[in-house]
């Protein structure tokens, strides 16, 4: 799928605003009366829906949860200062803090349900078919407006102009479920097809695995947050529909380098995924781009042999985020795990020369090989360089843009051991059969540690930390089992359970989110902080 017409039609549409709520008032609606022509049109729209959910997750930079959670020895200038919740850098990320392009889905997606009346030459099988598709974003935001912010405001219909204020997060997620339960008609990826009749070959258009799956999450989210069986038991239960094959065929790549390969890489084609945010050089145009894409958090950490071929240069660097060889060993502790070797770049073994004795004149007579502490991650392996001469220097180097490969949301891995903690809660002895499925696929033997709910519940978390590291879901797994004090910094570390209550976890709201709305309130740790 290219996604090169997602931009056009949204300046057509007086999109939902969290600064002002812009009017959308019956005159402006006539321009739409005579447009739903053909079920092109709605795809169209929900094309640029798709737009909006790309904006949201998979952004070219790195969010502020991303580098609170990096797993690094040290997360370099600027990383630093969000892990220690300096409030300066956090406002000075306030743009990228901005919830606008949730809201903008959200209003696109409602635009679509109260103008279905409208639609011309399509049938109601194929007007529900989109409506869900829409859905599924529409519930996918709320659920990052859940995670990120805690408390968010309602979306009122399109022509609601009215101030609005947040509600609690509890509304937010039950506006979430509602949505993803309305996309519970979408059939199984296999039976996808667009306008034209043709199949759709994309993990970002919704199926009804995806949606099983997001629903799992949300309602994992709820039980970390409530701690309340029944909550562990729905995500349970949808999680196993997709694991068991009963909403879609999904399956697990046989090793970690056909992971790497098929699902991670630029192949893109892999049972795998589950949903997956394109990302091609058709829709990117890089031509005139120089920053490196930070598509996922991880990304941060690859540098040699890509970006840099001299180890010691990147040592030399103290702005640029690195992990030791001993975090990584003792993330992955056994010699047989496959992805110390597939995810590392020669663990442990990469060196430089380094001069240590000169003559009279100064010419260097010796020197010493240096073993690099630093650890290199290879998890994402194909390269893509500017073509543009402006960016390729006089030794012919090209910049380095981007790692080839969409940006892969929801895998089965992840979903896998997903389920295990949610069985790990529900007190179910099956939780080792799905982590050993994981350890099995790295070359791992069975678990046999200790099995008491709360040792099983960390070392699920663990193997979490290793099948996906640097995938972005590290900050939303820490928070959801409560082990932010022992895993992120110092400063989290130090957070009071009223600190918790008052917001510490979530994002500040944005600035522009206050303008014309004197309803909107920051939540209280970050208003005694605000720059």
């Amino acid at each position: 799928m290219t996604m090169k017409k997602i931009f056009i039609f949204i300046l057509f549409f007086p999109l939902f605003s969290c600064n002002d709520w812009i009017d959308v008032n019956s005159e402006e609606s006539v321009t739409f009366r005579n447009y739903f022509n053909s079920e092109q049109d709605v795809e169209d729209i929900f094309t640029t829906i798709l737009g909006c959910e790309k904006a949201v997750i998979a952004p070219t930079m790195m969010g502020f949860f991303d580098w609170s959670a990096l797993h690094c020895s040290n997360a370099g200038t600027f990383g630093e200062a969000y892990r220690k919740l300096e409030p300066a850098a956090i406002w000075d990320m306030d743009k990228r803090t901005s919830w606008n392009t949730h809201y903008k889905a959200i209003y696109l997606t409602n635009f679509l349900h109260e103008n279905q009346f409208r639609f011309k030459n399509i049938s109601q099988e194929r007007i529900d078919f989109w409506l869900a598709q829409a859905d599924f974003v529409k519930a996918l935001m709320y659920f990052r407006l859940a995670q990120d912010w805690g408390e968010a405001v309602v979306a009122p219909s399109t022509e609601d102009a009215s101030q609005q204020a947040k509600s609690p997060i509890n509304t937010i997620l039950t506006e979430a479920i509602q949505a993803a339960e309305a996309a519970l008609i979408l059939p199984t990826f296999d039976k996808l097809t667009n306008a034209q009749g043709n199949n759709i070959n994309s993990r970002q258009y919704a199926s009804l695995g995806t949606v099983h799956t997001l629903l799992a999450n949300i309602y994992a989210w709820m039980g970390g947050l409530y701690d309340k069986e029944e909550y562990w038991k729905k995500a349970e239960e949808h999680a196993s529909l997709v694991i068991d094959g009963k909403v879609g065929f999904y399956d697990l790549e046989k090793t970690i380098s056909l992971l790497i390969a098929n699902t991670l890489g630029a192949n893109r084609t892999s049972d795998e995924t589950i949903f997956a945010i394109e990302i091609n050089e058709t829709d990117e145009n890089r031509f005139w781009r120089k920053q490196f894409e930070e598509r996922y958090p991880g990304l941060v950490l690859v540098d040699y042999p890509y970006s840099e071929m001299n180890p010691q240069e990147i040592e030399s660097n103290y702005r640029k985020p690195w992990i030791s060889v001993r975090s990584v060993l003792n993330l992955y502790p056994d010699r047989k795990d496959e992805r110390r070797d597939e995810y590392w770049y020669r663990l442990g073994e990469v060196s430089y020369w380094e001069d240590s004795d000169w003559d009279d004149d100064g010419n260097v007579i010796d020197s010493v090989e240096i073993i690099s502490d630093y650890a290199f991650l290879n998890k994402w392996r194909d390269p893509i360089r500017t073509v543009n001469p402006s960016f390729i220097d006089k030794d012919g180097e090209a910049q380095l843009l981007a790692m080839e490969g969409n940006r892969v949301v929801w895998r089965l891995a992840d979903l896998i051991l997903l389920r295990a903690e949610c069985r790990v809660r529900l007190g179910e002895a099956s939780a080792v059969n799905d982590l050993n499925r994981i350890r099995k696929r790295a070359g791992l033997d069975d678990y046999d540690g200790r099995t008491d709910s709360e040792s099983l519940r960390r070392e699920i978390f663990l193997e979490r930390e290793r099948e996906l590291f640097g995938e972005g879901q590290r900050y939303y797994d820490v928070v959801r089992n409560g082990y932010f004090r022992e895993e992120l910094s110092l400063v989290y570390a130090a957070l009071t359970d009223n600190d918790i209550r008052d917001g510490a976890l979530y994002l500040p709201v944005s600035r522009n989110s206050f303008t014309k709305n004197p309803l909107m309130k920051q939540n209280i740790y970050w208003s005694w902080r605000q720059q």
